[in-house]
């Protein structure tokens, strides 16, 4: 079978089950089998083995099935850089270059040109830790999680956008395994509710419960990280926060009076993303 056939077969399946995007995500997972650019499809003629074809035909029906396109490609792309991203470690989300963005703003407007320390928890694949590292010359990011998987990817991570020396990943549950100040904590924590959760796609349930599912209310992880965070925070430092819908309110009820919160970034849909906490 040809190339193009094949493609045309692709988007077929994926189109008929309800798949958006079915050109695109066809002609990522043919290039990914293949390790061909994806113009390739389109300019060169290809002939492609039948046991190929029954290969990439196997993708596409996991696709079908509810597989995250990421886990298939093995990478995910986050504030335009590539990540490898494996299944049982969290997916970058567009919403959370919210985050990294107003970390961006807040370094420039209250710390240029001095060198600070970034702490990161919950890092998963290194997204928001290697996104800053990429976009703030002078800083030091310390990224930690609990999962073993996603600090093995974090690290490939680092290497593969050149900030090995920029960045450090490590095991922590929260603050567990921190002993110094930083000047702007980060965090994209599990937010979702037991409710929500239970309402989820079956593509999003691919992925690692514990990065998702925030307890009962969704609060849980947010709870801790804004009760402990006061002690790992310089004075007039920083900590930048993603929270779920219409979590803003129920949040205000529990901090603490060393904490105040200085802004609230709205996503493109409209809902309250980004909390940003400044130690008084």
């Amino acid at each position: 079978m040809n190339i193009f056939s094949l493609l045309n077969k692709c988007v077929e399946i994926l189109k008929n089950n309800g798949i958006e995007n079915p050109v695109y995500e066809s002609e990522l997972l043919i290039s990914h089998f293949l390790n061909i650019e994806r113009y390739k499809i389109y300019t060169e003629k290809i002939e492609i083995k039948e046991n190929f074809v029954k290969k990439i035909l196997k993708l596409i029906d996991k696709r079908v099935r509810g597989y995250p396109l990421q886990y298939l490609i093995k990478k995910a792309y986050f504030f335009d850089i590539e990540f490898k991203i494996v299944e049982g470690v969290f997916i970058p989300r567009p919403e959370t270059e919210l985050l990294v963005e107003e970390v961006i703003c807040l370094y420039k407007k209250y710390f240029y040109p001095k060198k600070i320390k970034i702490l990161d928890i919950g890092t998963g694949c290194g997204n928001i830790g290697i996104s800053l590292a990429l976009n703030i010359e002078n800083c030091f990011v310390k990224g930690v999680d609990i999962s073993k998987k996603a600090l093995k990817i974090a690290r490939e991570n680092a290497i593969l956008n050149n900030v090995k020396n920029k960045v450090k990943f490590f095991y922590s549950n929260i603050f567990s395994n921190i002993n110094e100040k930083f000047e702007i904590i980060t965090s994209n924590p599990p937010y979702i509710s037991e409710k929500d959760y239970a309402k989820l796609d079956r593509e999003v349930k691919k992925e690692p419960k514990r990065s998702l599912y925030g307890g009962k209310d969704g609060l849980k992880v947010i709870r801790k990280i804004i009760k402990e965070c006061k002690h790992y925070m310089k004075k007039n430092g920083f900590l930048v926060l993603e929270i779920g819908y219409n979590q803003t309110k129920k949040i205000k009820e529990f901090i603490p009076d060393e904490l105040e919160i200085v802004k609230v970034k709205k996503d493109f849909s409209g809902i309250e993303r980004v909390l940003v906490f400044k130690k008084k």
